[in-house]
């Protein structure tokens, strides 16, 4: 398949990838705030029952306490001595009376105990005088109190059947029967409480039906005291939640339809949890985040691993058709030699004279194809580790001393004037290392040399040194160089410049990778500087032991 087409396969791919799982993780992250806020709104709504049932449990109390409480203790003073359903209105001059029981009784979350007559006018035992004046200045609270209440309770029975179901239909209560002038009201039928709304206030009404009318009895509730009565937990976790009193009739305002707000159902009342920020909002992104960045870590590794094995393989595909262009090209010159030679030999084509000549090229181009197979050899052994170093003690003069004769004989065959420094103090120095790999490394280099360093005054100097760990080798020639947009190619196996090629010098651009190879191999290394004498330099480091 075409590399082209390959990459773009494995881009698209990545894209499929990197977008399907940036989808998944929008997706999962909206949806764990998502449940963090609804965790949220479900301990709000409980904090929110629970001040429900808490304020049920005291209206509910309260309202049964109250319940069985006489009709006539909603008046200063009774005549305790009349008959039970006689006890409505002022005392006669000279009745026995007894003050009410509720002028010392008041729980911190009632204003007032009133009783409100059918005239209107507002009274009750212990009823501070201004709330007295602000009740009566209101000349239809009795009214509409009269009416709500009306509409939560039953309508007594007259003892009609028909009166009674037209004043169910009508919702009218029955007529009062006429009593004599000057005698006290008969009390009739005493009603439930029930708690009714009106002008932000919350009441807690029931109905004294007389012969006189009905009169209201209750109490005006305490709403910042009830809001004081709501349960510890719920304050701290919702410092700004309260009561609020609504009508039923009327549409609910925008506040009360926030999310935890709770209409109670036997009262106007709703409570508002106003700010739940206070609320421990259990934070799903953050732990899932990192649960995320884990995964994303592994599929860009991942990503990366399939994108560096691709390159690889591309890598490896150049290499072998490097290799396979670079053999093959440098096998095709000595194997046409030898067809020719061999040919023009058994024809007979070649004086004598000539045989000597030519027997040495055919001997020469043996050992150029011995050269290029042995290091191919090389390569391949070292890339699968495959040669075992055979480690040797001796001197730096033992060592280097026969590598020099032995350049310095190619050298002059290749009309190359050569030069070699030993530094006196290391001639002795005892250095362990593999001396057969050290003298494939020079050679490599020297053949290097004769492929560039030819011509006029072509020079080769050779010197060796040591610092404070290794061996330090410097092989100099003063050919062309080396540009440095192609010193990166110098060390690539199989991959020869273009000046090279251009030049048609022999090899297949092994020489070099080979030597470099082999150093690291000893724990060494081989390096490109340049040149002194306007050539090729190159560095040599051999461990010291």
């Amino acid at each position: 398949m075409n590399r082209r087409i390959r990459i773009i396969l494995l881009a698209i791919s990545l894209l499929l990838v990197i977008g399907t799982l940036g989808w998944l993780t929008h997706v999962l992250l909206v949806q764990a705030e998502e449940t963090g806020h609804s965790e949220q709104r479900i301990r709000v709504e409980a904090l929110a029952h629970e001040a429900k049932l808490e304020m049920d449990r005291l209206l509910t109390s309260f309202i049964t306490f109250e319940q069985a409480r006489g009709y006539f203790e909603y008046q200063p003073v009774y005549a305790y001595k009349r008959p039970y359903d006689l006890r409505m209105g002022a005392p006669a001059p000279g009745e026995a009376t007894r003050g009410s029981n509720l002028a010392a009784y008041l729980p911190d979350y009632v204003t007032a105990f009133i009783q409100i007559s059918p005239a209107g006018r507002v009274t009750g035992p212990a009823l501070p005088p201004e709330l007295a004046g602000r009740l009566n200045e209101q000349k239809d609270l009795y009214q509409r109190l009269n009416g709500k209440v009306s509409s939560l309770t039953s309508v007594p029975s007259s003892g009609n059947l028909w009166t009674d179901i037209r004043n169910e239909i009508l919702h009218e209560s029955p007529e009062p029967e006429p009593t004599v002038s000057g005698s006290p009201a008969q009390v009739e039928t005493v009603t439930s409480f029930v708690p009714v709304e009106d002008g932000g206030n919350l009441y807690i009404l029931r109905q004294v039906h007389t012969s006189r009318g009905i009169y209201l009895q209750g109490a005006l509730m305490n709403m910042d005291n009830l809001n004081r009565r709501l349960p510890g937990q719920v304050k701290m976790l919702l410092p700004h939640s309260r009561l609020a009193t609504f009508n039923p009739s009327s549409p609910p305002p925008e506040e009360p339809r926030q999310a935890g707000a709770l209409p109670f159902a036997n009262a106007p009342l709703i409570f508002l949890p106003g700010d739940t920020g206070a609320v421990p909002l259990q934070d799903h992104k953050k732990m899932l985040t990192w649960t995320l960045t884990l995964i994303w870590s592994m599929v860009l590794l991942g990503a990366a691993g399939v994108i560096w094995l691709m390159l690889g393989t591309f890598r490896l595909e150049q290499r072998r058709g490097d290799f396979v262009s670079a053999v093959t090209h440098e096998l095709r010159t000595p194997l046409t030699s030898f067809s020719l030679y061999t040919e023009m030999l058994e024809d007979g084509m070649v004086p004598e004279q000539k045989k000597p000549e030519y027997y040495a090229n055919m001997q020469r181009e043996c050992r150029r194809l011995e050269h290029l197979i042995e290091n191919v050899l090389s390569y391949s052994r070292l890339q699968r580790n495959a040669i075992r170093r055979a480690r040797d003690t001796l001197t730096c003069q033992e060592l280097f001393e026969p590598i020099a004769e032995k350049i310095e004989r190619r050298l002059r065959e290749a009309d190359i004037s050569f030069s070699f420094a030993l530094a006196q103090p290391i001639r002795i120095l005892p250095i362990h290392t593999d001396a057969v790999s050290v003298e494939q490394i020079m050679d490599n280099l020297t053949s290097n040399a004769i492929k560039y360093a030819k011509g006029e005054n072509a020079k080769v100097q050779l010197t060796v040194q040591a610092d404070r760990h290794n061996i330090v080798i410097r092989f100099r020639d003063n050919g062309p160089g080396i540009s440095p947009k192609n010193r990166k190619l110098v060390f690539k196996p199989f991959r020869r410049t273009k000046d090279a090629t251009n030049s048609r010098k022999p090899g297949v651009g092994l020489g070099l990778a080979l030597a470099r190879d082999t150093a690291r191999s000893l724990g060494g290394d081989l390096k490109l500087e340049f040149g002194t004498l306007g050539g090729a330099s190159f560095l040599l480091t051999i461990p010291k032991s």
